[in-house]
């Protein structure tokens, strides 16, 4: 049976809670919507995307993992700048987690969509290292 978007950014979710990439970051793992708004940890995100499929017996899709990043003030003049060093380190982590991956761990396939990569979220301060996979699911 085809799951539904919902149930698959579920186990994407549980993928990365039990996974070694939540043990690298500062804050929690949340799905899309929910992560607390004045949040200032690292924390990741995780949002189901697209998907086809439909009741045949191999889904595809893609997801989003988003790991946020917040920005340092380093002359504490009020002006915020990337934390390249420790965005280096969680795109690097990132990569390796998406290494993990394996089909033997789950019905899922996943490969990246593209380059793993950092991008700027300037309205909370923080930066966010994005991770596109691309998903296929056996449902037989």
């Amino acid at each position: 049976m085809a799951k539904t978007g919902q149930q698959i950014e579920d186990d994407v979710y549980e993928t990365v809670k039990t996974g070694p990439l939540a043990s690298v970051i500062s804050g929690g793992v949340y799905k899309y919507g929910t992560r607390p708004r004045d949040s200032k940890k690292e924390d990741i995100i995780v949002k189901f995307v697209s998907g086809s499929g439909g009741e045949d017996p191999i889904q595809s899709g893609t997801v989003v993992v988003n790991i946020y990043v917040p920005d340092l003030d380093p002359y504490e003049n009020g002006v915020s700048v990337r934390d390249i060093s420790r965005c280096t380190e969680i795109e690097n982590a990132a990569n390796d987690w998406v290494k993990s991956l394996t089909a033997n761990k789950s019905n899922y396939l996943f490969r990246t969509v593209q380059t793993i990569y950092t991008e700027e979220a300037a309205e909370i301060n923080q930066h966010f290292v994005s991770v596109k996979l691309r998903f296929r699911l056996t449902t037989f």
